[in-house]
């Protein structure tokens, strides 16, 4: 059983190294492959979870898979589609390309299941990649797909040890970016989903990355802001109960008393009265 608790994971096996587009439009499922494979993001959106990381697809953006590496995946738009390299170990073409690389690609690259940010040089590959792909005759896609292994595998390999580390993306949070994107609609307050879209990651991992960077969940912090909105409110304006309401994400002024007395044991007019002349 997957951790779903549903079928296991589909597994596949590769005698050989390709590249290949691969539409995922709105699928969804879990996979598992006896080789390592590079995702590259290429049109729309997937969403993408291993055991100890998740993150969003899209163009610059890209996953590598070790071999074994069980992983879920959603597609998130009807023009999901991926540019996919499935390295197979035992390719003779991937055995003389590591030692042309002096590098082990199963001990460096896929040494760990992790999400990359593709520099300025790369992004333009895939684009070639995905249009050589397109032309390509099926008599001919043995020769393009060499092409293209060496040329990516190569261009990964040069920025691992050139010293320009790959950008992961399941880093630290931004808080500041957050805040500017909450505090511009307090009116209507952003669901995790919502906020984990603006920050190309899934709603899972999004929640499972603020509660650990920052020790509260993001609907509490949400909160903090909206209630801090509402005290400056308060203090420095005269509007109405009802308008603060409607500012801070309230359906009325009851529903926003009950929430402020809550969090502050003290009602909003309390601190209205208290304010200075």
């Amino acid at each position: 059983m997957n951790r779903s608790g549903s079928n296991p994971p589909h597994t596949d096996v590769v005698d050989y190294s390709q590249a290949r587009r691969n539409v995922i439009a709105c699928q969804s499922g879990e996979h598992r492959h006896d080789y390592a494979q590079v995702l590259f993001g290429w049109r729309g959106r997937m969403d993408c979870e291993f055991e100890h990381a998740a993150g969003r697809l899209t163009a610059g953006k890209a996953a590598l898979v070790p071999s074994s590496a069980s992983h879920l995946y959603t597609g998130l738009s009807e023009d999901s589609e991926l540019l996919v390299l499935d390295v197979a170990w035992g390719d003779p073409f991937i055995q003389a390309l590591e030692q042309a690389c002096s590098l082990s690609f199963a001990d460096t690259l896929f040494s760990s299941a992790d999400f990359i940010c593709l520099d300025a040089e790369t992004i333009p590959l895939i684009e070639f990649a995905v249009t050589q792909l397109r032309r390509a005759e099926a008599q001919g896609r043995g020769l393009v797909t060499c092409q293209l292994v060496t040329m990516l595998m190569t261009q990964l390999s040069q920025l691992f040890t050139s010293g320009v580390r790959l950008q992961p993306l399941n880093g630290r949070l931004d808080l500041t970016e957050l805040n500017r994107m909450i505090d511009g609609r307090l009116h209507l307050p952003s669901t995790n989903r919502e906020l984990a879209a603006q920050v190309n990651l899934s709603e899972s991992h999004f929640n499972s990355l603020f509660q650990s960077q920052y020790k509260t969940t993001p609907q509490q912090h949400l909160m903090n802001l909206r209630m801090r909105r509402a005290q400056f409110l308060l203090l420095n304006s005269a509007m109405s109960l009802s308008e603060i309401a409607s500012e801070v994400g309230f359906a009325d002024a009851s529903s926003f008393s009950r929430a402020y007395k809550c969090r502050f044991n003290a009602t909003p007019g309390s601190l209205r009265k208290a304010r200075l002349p």
